[in-house]
């Protein structure tokens, strides 16, 4: 029977995208809190006596890494046998949202501003471009959630 149970559970599908969906929708209205964040670990650098400028292009050389990264490391784990437990999938797939929603927050915010000016303003700039980046961060989680859901369906 047990082997019964194990086989079912294997069969149950996992849509990724309407579970980052769900994500996206909250993603609209907490870009200041993951900002917020963002600048509390600028803080926190320039506590540890590493200059503002300084600490802003850490963050963004670690959210870069961290983008890229972070999306090679969930298909590794979609193609491997660990995915099979549908509660621990779906605390993952939080997981990676939320990790992909905060760096692809930082890492387009370096686009859109610079580190002197996120650290002294000029421009009538204060850290806005920050929620804007991380506006543009849902699609590229949905069309991610879109590539786990072929990867999730070639693995049944």
């Amino acid at each position: 029977m047990l082997k019964n149970m194990e086989e079912v559970k294997s069969k149950i599908t996992f849509d990724f995208v309407s579970r980052t969906l769900k994500f996206c929708a909250v993603g609209l209205f907490i870009p200041g809190f993951s900002a917020i964040l963002l600048f509390g670990i600028q803080m926190a650098l320039t506590k540890l006596g590493i200059e503002c400028t300084d600490a802003w292009k850490l963050i963004w050389f670690i959210t870069w890494v961290g983008m890229l990264l972070t999306p090679t490391f969930f298909i590794k784990y979609l193609k491997s046998e660990n995915w099979r437990e549908r509660r621990l999938l779906s605390r993952k797939l939080i997981l990676f949202n939320s990790l992909e929603y905060i760096f692809i927050q930082a890492s387009f915010g370096s686009l859109m501003s610079n580190s002197e000016t996120l650290c002294y303003g000029s421009g009538g700039q204060n850290g806005l471009e920050l929620g804007f980046s991380a506006w543009l961060s849902l699609p590229i989680l949905l069309a991610f959630s879109f590539a786990f859901n072929n990867i999730w369906k070639s693995k049944e």
